[in-house]
């Protein structure tokens, strides 16, 4: 066997082209929170679905203050967070469950897969990465513009990574002459996932909490997407209709995410039980959250001076946004675990084995992520602070590191009246007087079969 690096040789795949198409939708041209955009795929074509991309232009509107202030509307880091749910449907078949919180899922799975480097070029270029955390010294023309100056952050915008059916597919051409139309329809969250400042003032300001009569909003205008589709040599035709012919159906695995959550918890410790069947689970992810957490509020400060031994504000976020600040609500300094503890419940086996600390599900995000040699890419959550204070994900690997989507490897729970539990203990009971909710996401693999004459069924 000769290393391809010493290996000389050329081949040429013949006849293959691709363009870009633009995707109307077939709702209206503006949409505000709540409302449901919808469009529909090409057919007859092979998709890159990696290519998929919603531009779209969006615009706050000011909120009222005390003595009539204006609350500048400011939009959440990463704009995908707009999205409440996304369903899919292949040819009349959904293939997404349509799950509540899209924009929750996206966020925690971002914090431990995404990385600084990515947040910081790309993200910030096309995605909205990274939120703005004052308005102190800024004069608010200089980011608003001047058709916006009296009522917030506005721009166009561009979504290209999608957590569900849409960028998580194994197979990464999709032809829909075999498969048959593909259906998106994507629900707008509410506009509590917006920030907002006083003028001259930081998004972190008591004030916007306790003051704010009327919390910002925003619109969503002249959306569209685009797509790649390609054409390729007539062999992989025939090689699909021979599949077709020879097997049962084709399979395409892909990524489906549920959620589970129990708000109400003012004592210091809670248990968040749910039940799951599904041939393959491969992660779980838990958060803390505050029950208020969609009221529109004050951001949370990602480096603090208090506290915080390693200030992150020159190398990633400096705030997040009062929807999507989830805390570890413990009574101890952020560089000692105290006597917070976690474990998730398997039908009733314990993983980890023993009470988890606040350390491990630190050093747990990157390994759930497989990010594990000098040379992977890092995690978005840079310190210690940033972590106990808004970042703080609790995370559970249930499948086989380092194989691709064609592979289950994951927990099969189909057919088992399976349960499961994620446990906390030793919190702040100050801190969470109002009431905390935990979000518990599961990570699984559902399959979509395709039999001859478009007809499709999934196995969850």
């Amino acid at each position: 066997m000769l290393p391809e690096n010493v290996d000389f040789g050329a081949e040429v795949l013949s006849n293959y082209s691709r363009n870009t198409f633009r995707i109307e939708p077939n709702s209206s041209t503006s949409a505000t929170a709540g409302r449901v955009i919808q469009i529909t795929l090409p057919e007859n074509s092979v998709l890159d679905m990696k290519s998929l991309r919603m531009f779209f232009n969006i615009k706050t509107k000011a909120g009222v203050g005390a003595a009539n202030a204006i609350v500048y509307g400011l939009l959440p880091a990463n704009i995908e967070s707009i999205i409440a749910s996304i369903e899919v449907y292949v040819n009349g078949v959904q293939v997404t469950q349509g799950t509540n919180e899209y924009n929750t899922i996206c966020k925690v799975l971002k914090l431990g897969a995404y990385n600084q480097d990515a947040q910081r070029t790309n993200g910030v270029l096309v995605n909205h990465a990274i939120q703005v955390d004052t308005l102190d010294g800024v004069t608010p023309a200089d980011i608003f513009g001047t058709a916006q100056v009296a009522e917030g952050e506005n721009g166009d915008v561009c979504i290209d990574n999608w957590s569900n059916f849409l960028g998580t597919t194994a197979t990464r051409f999709l032809p829909t002459d075999v498969l048959g139309s593909i259906t998106i329809k994507i629900t707008l969250a509410s506009d509590a996932v917006l920030s907002g400042a006083l003028a001259g003032g930081s998004t972190t300001a008591s004030a916007l909490t306790t003051a704010t009569v009327t919390p910002p909003s925003y619109t969503v205008s002249n959306p569209y997407f685009t797509i790649d589709s390609c054409v390729l040599p007539d062999a992989y035709n025939e090689l699909l209709r021979r599949r077709l012919m020879q097997d049962e159906y084709l399979p395409i695995n892909y990524k489906e995410y549920y959620t589970f959550i129990n708000s109400g918890n003012t004592s210091s410790s809670y248990s968040n039980r749910f039940a799951l069947s599904s041939g393959c689970i491969n992660a779980l992810y838990a958060v803390q959250r505050l029950d208020s957490h969609n009221v529109f509020g004050a951001t949370t400060n990602l480096a603090r001076s208090s506290g915080n031994r390693s200030a992150i504000g020159a190398v990633g976020a400096g705030v997040e946004g009062k929807f999507f600040t989830y805390g570890t609500f413990k009574a101890a300094d952020d560089f000692v675990d105290g006597d917070f503890r976690f474990q998730f419940s398997i039908n009733n086996v314990n993983m980890p084995q023993f009470l988890a600390t606040n350390k491990y599900a630190m050093s747990n995000l990157a390994f759930v992520h497989n990010k594990l040699t000098p040379k992977a890419s890092g995690v978005l959550v840079a310190s210690e602070s940033a972590f106990c204070d808004a970042q703080a994900v609790y995370t559970c690997l249930l499948s086989h590191p380092d194989l691709s989507m064609k592979v289950m490897s994951g927990l099969n729970s189909r057919g088992i009246n399976s349960q499961f539990y994620f446990k906390a203990d030793g919190l702040k009971t100050a801190a969470i007087t109002t009431g905390l909710s935990s979000v518990c996401i599961a990570d699984t693999t559902a399959q979509l079969r395709i039999t001859a004459g478009r007809s499709c069924s999934v196995v969850w």
